[in-house]
């Protein structure tokens, strides 16, 4: 199977994460026995049995995957762009006058990444501070690992804008089977009014769409978490958040353990840790674990859950 040399599951691997391949899909351990299916952007709905199997042989503890309306799973969405005419016209009006805005102050050109690992790591801290949540970005060991592995993997780029010399915001990307993914794609709180945020995501579309000819963009599937500002710009940037599904497979024993979870005790949980990455992936774990149906979500499904 071609998805063997998926310059994404490259990448992972290269950033010491498990790459686990199956009839379906590509796999990898987001966190130690726990799966994601990859590409972000490629729904898929493996039969049970497929499933069942990949979690008793590698002993996994969960897995998620994008997947079909019409599947079993929860709400959410997929942030997509596949108009090749992308231009000014196809975002909001008050979005494409900021993005003018941006254009006027920016210069936004693609950059290597030996530089990203020193002049990046800033706005990685500054995002984490900004969300009020750790990030493993925001640890210089890992950033370098992570911008080391993108350097030696084809099909990878980041691009920034620079607003007088200086980084404002910067995105890495992913080519893979004529799409492109979005994976990575922080900025400096100083520079936000002056939209460069705009400017490089307008910029960027435009040449993977009219250089590299790319089918579509993806930029992100819906997070387990509420992101409801950051869906907002995708949609007046002219990005359609597709509605989707995902599906969450458990263990036993996690079954188990979440069976006994309340959300009296999540809510504390989260008060109590409120920048903890595990509690709040756990805590969103169990949310939409028990929000999985066969039925398709109601056309008033708040999309910011999922």
């Amino acid at each position: 199977m071609s998805d063997v040399m998926n310059p994404m599951a490259q990448f992972f691997a290269r950033l010491g994460h498990r790459i686990i391949q199956t009839p379906s899909a590509l796999w990898y351990d987001v966190q130690p026995r726990v799966l994601l299916s990859l590409p972000y952007f490629r729904q898929i709905n493996p039969p049970e049995d497929e499933l069942n199997h990949l979690m008793r042989q590698h002993k996994i503890r969960a897995l998620r995957f994008p997947t079909f309306l019409e599947s079993f799973g929860f709400a959410s969405t997929l942030a997509i762009n596949t108009n090749p005419n992308y231009d000014l016209n196809c975002q909001h009006q008050k979005a494409r006058n900021q993005t003018r805005r941006g254009l006027e102050n920016c210069r936004v050109e693609p950059i290597d990444f030996d530089y990203l690992i020193k002049k990046g790591l800033p706005l990685n801290q500054d995002t984490a501070r900004r969300q009020g949540r750790e990030s493993q970005y925001a640890h210089p060991d890992y950033w370098r690992k992570f911008c080391c592995a993108a350097q030696a993997t084809p099909g990878m780029s980041a691009w920034g804008a620079f607003i007088k010399g200086a980084l404002a915001v910067f995105l890495v990307a992913i080519e893979v089977d004529d799409w492109v993914e979005w994976v990575v794609n922080h900025s400096d709180t100083t520079f936000r009014k002056q939209y460069p945020n705009n400017a490089l995501v307008f910029h960027a579309a435009r040449y993977f769409f009219q250089e590299k000819k790319c089918k579509g963009i993806c930029y992100g599937l819906g997070s387990l978490e509420a992101t409801s500002e950051l869906d907002h710009f995708k949609q007046r940037m002219g990005w359609e958040l597709k509605p989707i599904k995902q599906r969450l497979l458990l263990s036993q024993n996690l079954q188990w353990t979440f069976a006994w979870a309340r959300e009296p005790c999540l809510k504390i949980l989260n008060k109590i840790f409120p920048q903890s990455y595990t509690v709040r992936k756990t805590s969103a774990l169990i949310r939409l674990y028990r929000q999985q149906t066969s039925k398709l979500p109601s056309p008033n499904h708040d999309k910011n859950n999922s």
